[in-house]
């Protein structure tokens, strides 16, 4: 814990330090990163990468087509029923060959997924079984059932950010509408308060991946919030003369009211750079798993199939 005591610290510190330089750094014309990372942060998350979460978060479940239902199907004509299913297969084998092998708890052999490009290339020849070949071999179609389990199951999304982050933003953002009043900024904090919810929505393989690389903590910033109240549970003893060991009860009000402080200052930081935590929330979970709102995938087969060396 006192690691984390010592990262808290620094962080105070150094962004008291960078913020103490801001009239130094405009005076001698000199570059501002904290203002750079701030308002970057802000043209980055919100009106970049904001609209590839909404968008991925929309398009990333399965076309599953209903019965009786025409809606999306776009069947290719010109194929007969053996070549749809043995384009079918085709796509199926070369999803299996791209999954990552493991072994269950009963010594099963079973693949899955453990990366966004694996989802995103399930996803798309999923989509192109079920939108344009739509096979009747009842195989196939089992296999097809089996594929759509384990790309819901692992590419469901879960909250994995940090509340104090998000009411520290919303304290901001009220402050400065009680201070300010309404202003465009306040539209924009929105937007990025959104954007880091967003953003902070991790798959299961993500999670799973996290886990493996920086264990089951939850995360620096509850640690650093985590040893910011732990003062609150320190107690501290003084000795008058040859008596006992009685409360200190000065000193615990002061640790408390520098912990109070700090914890305050280092809320409102969180606060302000709530959409730089969305944009590396945003690398950490969509990096490789975006979808693009302008991506044509009518080509998608003979991009993939069309040739020896596309395969």
């Amino acid at each position: 814990m006192k690691k984390w005591i010592i990262l808290s610290l620094l962080f105070v510190f150094v962004t008291i330090a960078a913020f103490a330089q801001e009239e130094t750094t405009k005076s001698s014309g000199g570059i501002d990163w904290v203002q750079v990372v701030f308002a970057g942060s802000y043209l980055l998350g919100v009106f970049l990468l904001l609209p590839l979460v909404v968008y991925t978060n929309l398009k990333e479940a399965l076309f599953v087509p209903k019965e009786g239902v025409q809606e999306g199907i776009e069947p290719i004509e010109g194929l007969s029923v053996d070549e749809r299913n043995e384009r079918s297969a085709e796509i199926l084998d070369k999803i299996g060959s791209r999954l990552t092998p493991y072994t269950d708890e009963n010594g099963e052999e079973l693949i899955t997924i453990t990366n966004g490009s694996q989802s995103k290339f399930m996803k798309k020849g999923l989509d192109y079984i079920n939108m344009h070949l739509m096979p009747n071999d009842q195989e196939l179609i089992s296999r097809i059932q089996e594929f759509t389990e384990v790309y819901k199951n692992r590419t469901e999304r879960v909250f994995t950010g940090s509340k104090w982050v998000i009411g520290c933003a919303i304290g901001v953002g009220v402050l400065i509408l009680l201070t300010a009043g309404f202003t465009s900024f306040i539209i924009i904090h929105t937007l990025g308060v959104v954007f880091y919810l967003l953003s902070s929505r991790t798959t299961m393989y993500g999670i799973e991946k996290r886990m493996k690389y920086f264990g089951s903590g939850s995360g620096m910033i509850a640690g650093i919030m985590s040893a910011l109240f732990i003062g609150n549970g320190v107690k501290y003893y003084k000795k008058h003369g040859g008596g006992s060991w009685q409360r200190d009860w000065e000193t615990e009000g002061q640790m408390a009211l520098v912990g109070l402080l700090i914890l305050l200052f280092v809320a409102i930081i969180l606060g302000f750079f709530a959409a730089f935590l969305g944009v590396i929330n945003f690398f950490m979970n969509y990096s490789q798993s975006f979808i693009l709102p302008l991506n044509k995938g009518g080509d998608w087969y003979e991009e993939n199939f069309g040739n020896a060396e596309a395969v």
